[in-house]
C-alpha cells in the first residue's frame, strides 16, 4: 500500500480504533465520503434510519448472518474527528467479530486505514493543527500527570501554537519594515527597534529550547544510578525506596553482577534507579563486567546516589576519586549516602549535612537502608529535583522535531543580531528572517506542504487513530 498520505486521502478508510486483542467492548471506525452508504449494507436497525449524533442501536449483518449487535454513532461532516462523514461502530471485543465487521466495511468499498491516517485527515481538514495533531500521539504515550498537562496544554489550550504564533507576527512585522526600507529610501529605519524585537525573539526560542530537557526529564523520567563499593546495601537500599524486592540482598560481597532497574513516582514524575555492581579490586572476569556495566550506567543517569557503610567514609573518597579521574560524574548531581549506621552509636541529627573533597562541597545523609532510618529524607531530596512551578501551569517543548526546528530558527536569529544596518546587510537580514520563518512554519504547519515531514510525523500513529 502506498504510505503517501496526500495520494490517498479521497479513500473511504476503516480501521480497530481500541487496542488490538479480546476485550469486553472494540471501537471500528469508517471515515470517507462512503461511510454512509457502506454501513447501510450491514447494519440494520428497527427504526429503519440511522440517525446523527445519536445512539443507533442494531445489528451487523452479511446475508443472513448475524456478526453482532452493536451501537453505532454517525458523525456528518464536517462536525466529526476527521472533518469528513465519521462512524464509529462499537462492538463485543471478540477478534473474530472485529475482523469480521472490518473484512465487510473492506468488502463494501472502504480499504484499512494506514497509522495515523484519521489525525491525518483531522489536519488536512484543518480541524486540528499539526501541533495539535503531534499533541494526540503524546497524550497516548503519556505516563503521568505532568507528561498529561503538557500534551492537553497543546491539544486543547494549543499554547505552542499560540507562543509561536507571536513570535511569527513579531518576524514577519521586521520582514515588512525591512522591505518597505528596501523599496523607498526615503523611510528613516530605526535599527534599535528592530535589535530590540530580535532580541525578544531570540529570549522567548532560547526558552522553549531550555525547557525541552526538562521536559524530556518529565517524560522520561530521572535516571538514578545506584553506586558504591561492594555490600555498602545498595540493593536493600533501592528495594527499600520503590517497595519491592527487585535486587537480590546478601552478605556476600559482589553479589549483583548485572544493572537492576527499579521505578517509583514523586509528585508526578518518574525515577528510574539502577542498582549497580559494587566498585573494587577483582581478579573475577565475571564481576569486572559487573563493574564496568557500572560505569557505563553512570554515564547515562542524571543522578549518583553514592552508598557506603557510614564506618568507611574515608575509603569511599579515594574510590570517588578513581571515578572522578574516568571524568564519568562530570556535570552530575551526586548524593553522598552514609549507610549501616545502625550498627553504630551515632546521632545523625548532630552530624555534618556536607563535606569536602578538594574544593568541590557534597551533600551527605545518613541512613540505614535496613531498618528504614532516614529514607524520607531520601525522598524530600527526590520532590526537590525539580522546581514546583513547572507542575501544572507551566509549559515545555515536548517534540525532538520541534527542538530542532528551534535550534535552527535560533542559527537565524542570531546571524541577525550580528549584521549592520547599511542596505547589503538589510538584504541578508531579510534572507535569514525568511529562513527562519521558513522552519517556524514546519513546527506548526502553516503555509507549507511537506509530504515527507509529514508521513514521518504521522507514521508513529496507531492504525485506527
Amino acid at each position: 500500500m502506498n504510505n503517501n498520505y496526500y495520494l490517498l486521502r479521497n479513500d473511504t478508510i476503516t480501521a480497530i480504533s481500541s487496542p488490538l486483542g479480546i476485550g469486553a467492548i472494540s471501537i471500528i471506525r469508517i471515515s470517507g465520503k462512503k461511510s454512509l452508504e457502506i454501513i447501510k449494507k450491514i447494519f440494520y436497525t428497527k427504526k429503519k434510519k440511522i440517525y446523527v449524533l445519536k445512539i443507533n442501536y442494531g445489528i451487523i449483518k452479511y446475508k443472513n448472518n448475524i456478526i453482532d449487535q452493536v451501537i453505532l454513532l454517525y458523525f456528518k461532516s464536517p462536525n466529526s474527528y476527521t472533518g469528513e462523514d465519521l462512524i464509529e461502530i462499537n462492538c463485543h471485543g471478540s477478534i473474530y467479530i472485529q475482523n469480521k465487521i472490518i473484512d465487510l466495511i473492506i468488502k463494501n468499498g472502504a480499504r484499512l486505514a494506514i497509522n495515523g491516517e484519521f489525525t491525518y485527515r483531522a489536519y488536512i481538514n484543518k480541524k486540528i493543527n499539526l501541533l495539535q495533531a503531534e499533541s494526540v500521539l503524546d497524550i497516548i504515550n503519556s505516563n503521568n500527570k505532568l507528561e498529561h498537562n503538557l500534551a492537553i496544554n497543546n491539544l486543547i489550550n494549543n499554547k505552542l501554537y499560540h507562543i509561536l504564533n507571536k513570535i511569527e507576527k513579531k518576524i514577519v512585522n521586521i520582514l515588512s519594515y525591512i522591505e518597505i526600507n528596501l523599496d523607498f529610501f526615503e523611510i528613516k529605519l530605526n535599527i534599535k527597534s528592530i535589535k530590540n524585537n530580535i532580541i525578544l525573539i531570540e529570549n522567548k526560542i532560547k526558552k522553549l529550547i531550555k525547557s525541552f530537557k526538562i521536559n524530556n526529564i518529565i517524560k522520561k523520567g530521572i535516571d538514578i544510578s545506584i553506586i558504591g563499593p561492594v555490600n555498602s546495601g545498595k540493593s536493600t537500599l533501592m528495594n527499600r525506596i520503590i517497595n519491592k524486592n527487585k535486587a537480590i540482598v546478601s552478605n556476600i560481597p559482589g553479589t549483583t553482577r548485572d544493572i537492576v532497574e527499579g521505578h517509583i513516582t514523586i509528585k508526578n514524575l518518574n525515577f528510574n534507579f539502577y542498582d549497580t555492581a559494587g566498585i573494587r579490586k577483582t581478579k573475577s572476569k565475571i564481576e569486572k563486567i559487573g563493574i564496568k556495566k557500572t560505569y557505563d550506567n553512570i554515564k547515562y543517569t542524571n543522578i549518583i546516589f553514592f552508598v557506603f557503610d557510614y564506618k568507611l567514609l574515608n575509603k569511599n573518597k579515594k574510590i570517588y576519586k578513581i571515578i572522578k579521574t574516568k571524568k564519568i560524574i562530570k556535570n552530575k548531581n551526586i548524593l553522598f549516602i552514609a549507610n549501616k549506621i545502625d550498627k553504630y552509636n551515632i546521632n545523625i541529627y548532630k552530624k555534618k549535612k556536607y563535606f569536602k573533597i578538594g574544593n568541590n562541597k557534597y551533600k551527605i545523609l545518613f541512613i540505614s537502608a535496613k531498618k528504614k532510618i532516614g529514607l524520607d529524607k531520601i525522598v524530600e531530596y527526590l520532590k526537590n529535583i525539580l522546581p514546583n512551578n513547572i507542575e501544572l501551569n507551566n509549559f515545555f517543548i515536548n517534540n525532538i522535531r520541534h527542538y530542532n526546528e528551534l535550534k535552527i530558527i535560533n542559527r537565524y536569529i542570531k546571524k541577525v543580531k550580528k549584521d549592520n544596518s547599511n542596505k547589503i546587510a538589510l538584504e541578508l537580514i531579510s534572507i535569514d528572517l525568511r529562513k527562519a520563518l521558513q522552519h517556524l512554519y514546519k513546527i506548526t504547519g502553516k503555509y507549507f506542504t511537506n509530504d515527507n515531514i509529514l508521513n514521518n510525523i504521522f507514521k508513529n500513529f496507531c492504525i485506527g487513530k
